[in-house]
């Protein structure tokens, strides 16, 4: 198994999430381990989403609690 970083902004700060995977993460993967560990350490933000824009996942991460994911890179 190798590890992998995942590499996220959250309030202008850069934070990572180690995961331990065959393959590196895609990112729709990713969303979903970071998302996971947000709704554990992070609270929700209070932000109505525009109904012009989609709602995929990454921008429901972003509204939700403010996260980006900067990048996947093996430790």
């Amino acid at each position: 198994m190798t590890t992998w970083i995942i590499a996220y902004s959250k309030d202008g700060n850069t934070a990572t999430l180690k995961t331990d995977s065959e393959q590196k993460p895609d990112m729709d993967r990713a969303i979903e381990l970071v998302t996971a560990k947000a709704e554990k350490e992070y609270v929700e933000q209070d932000v109505e989403p525009t109904s012009d824009e989609e709602q995929t996942p990454a921008t429901r991460l972003a509204d939700r609690f403010g996260i980006t994911i900067t990048g996947i890179s093996q430790a």
